[in-house]
C-alpha cells in the first residue's frame, strides 16, 4: 500500500482526483525505475515522462523540475516508514515493553526490506535534504513518547525520577530503533544473521530502557 501524498511547497499542484493521483504516482514510479537502472545522474524530466507514459506537460503540472521529483520520492518513502512505525507503536501499546520494542524493530526492518535497493538509492544518490525534511526521531517523537509512557512501571519510577524524563528516553529510543534497524539490514557482518541482528538490537534498546 502506498502512503498518502504529503503536501510539499516544491510541487506545483497537489493531486486530488483519482486520475491525477495515478498520474502523480506513475511519475514517481518511473523515476524509481530510472534511478535503479541508471542512477540519479541520468534523470531528466523528459526521460521520466517518457518512462511514465505521460506528456512532459502533464509532468510539469505537478513538478517544476527534477529536484521536486526527488523531494517527492523521499517524502513518499518517509511517509510509508512513519505509517508503518506508528501503526506498530499503536498496535503494541498495551503489550509488554519487550513486545513493543521487538515489533517496532521488526516493522522498521520489514519496511526497508520490501525494497532495499530503493532505500540504498534514496540514501546515496538522491539529493533531498534541501527540502528541510525532519529526522525520523523528530517526526515520530510524540508517538514514541506516548508508547513508552504506557510502560513507565517497566522502566522503573526511580529511574524516571533521576532525570530520565520521557522526552529524553523517546529521543534516544527513536534514534536507536532507526540506527540499529538500518544496521541490522544493511551493515551487519556476514557471520551475523538478520534474525540475530534484530534480536541484538532489541536487547540493546531494552537494556537502555531498563537501566
Amino acid at each position: 500500500m502506498k502512503a498518502a501524498v504529503s503536501r510539499n511547497p516544491s510541487w506545483r499542484r497537489r493531486p486530488r482526483q483519482r486520475r491525477a493521483r495515478l498520474t502523480f504516482e506513475s511519475i514517481l514510479d518511473a523515476a524509481v525505475r530510472i534511478l535503479k537502472c541508471q542512477g540519479a545522474s541520468s534523470i531528466t524530466t523528459n526521460r521520466i515522462a517518457q518512462v511514465a507514459g505521460v506528456s512532459i506537460g502533464s509532468l510539469y503540472q505537478y513538478f517544476p523540475d527534477k529536484s521536486a521529483i526527488f523531494v517527492a520520492l523521499h517524502g513518499r518513502h518517509l511517509d510509508e516508514i512513519d505509517r508503518v512505525i506508528q501503526s506498530s507503536l499503536v498496535e503494541c501499546a498495551s503489550s509488554s515493553l519487550e513486545v513493543l520494542i521487538g515489533a517496532t524493530v521488526e516493522s522498521m526492518v520489514n519496511a526497508h526490506q520490501a525494497d532495499p535497493e530503493l532505500y540504498q538509492v534514496l540514501a546515496t544518490e538522491v539529493p533531498h535534504r534541501a527540502d528541510g525534511t525532519q529526522p525520523f526521531a523528530v517526526r515520530l517523537h510524540n508517538a514514541f513518547k506516548l508508547a513508552i509512557a504506557s510502560h513507565t512501571q517497566e522502566l522503573g519510577r526511580e529511574a524516571l525520577r533521576k532525570g530520565r524524563n520521557l522526552d529524553k528516553v523517546a529521543f534516544v529510543v527513536a534514534h536507536m530503533v532507526e540506527s540499529l534497524s538500518h544496521g541490522a539490514l544493511f551493515r551487519r557482518p556476514a557471520a551475523l544473521s538478520l534474525q540475530e541482528a534484530k534480536a541484538e538490537a532489541v536487547r540493546a534498546i531494552l537494556l537502555y530502557l531498563r537501566t
